[in-house]
């Protein structure tokens, strides 16, 4: 085999001690390591992305299928599993449009064996909303 391979996987290269970089405060709490931990990741991150110039932004086309049999009137989640999941969504789709201001969405529905498109794809919320 290859042994000159530069491609290791996680396990076969050295053996990282990450624990040894949360430490404890004086009173006894690691609160402000970890903090300080997700910090210079953060700054990491940063940097990586301002190094490269130019970010490239994800085209998505999404259709959502929703189902709306007589399964979702169950109430194992209160009021029913049809209202838990619609007030999901309208949460969910202007976080998706916020996130991918490029993407697409779009709204299926399935009762009774049949699939109908709810709403075309398109990038503007307040459609999916209506």
């Amino acid at each position: 085999m290859e042994e000159d391979d530069p491609k290791e996987y996680r396990w076969e290269s050295g053996y990282e001690k990450t624990w040894e970089a949360v430490k404890e405060d004086n009173t006894g709490r690691i609160e402000a390591s970890v903090a300080e931990l997700v910090l210079k990741s953060k700054r990491k991150r940063l940097l990586t992305r301002q190094d490269a110039g130019v970010r490239l932004g994800i085209m998505r086309h999404i259709f959502i299928i929703l189902d709306m049999s007589q399964a979702m009137s169950e109430q194992d989640l209160k009021p029913t599993r049809h209202h838990c999941v619609i007030k999901i969504l309208k949460e969910f789709i202007p976080e998706f449009h916020e996130q991918n201001p490029i993407s697409q969405l779009g709204l299926i529905i399935t009762q009774k064996k049949i699939a109908k498109k709810f709403t075309e794809l398109s990038n503007n919320p307040q459609r999916h909303l209506e």
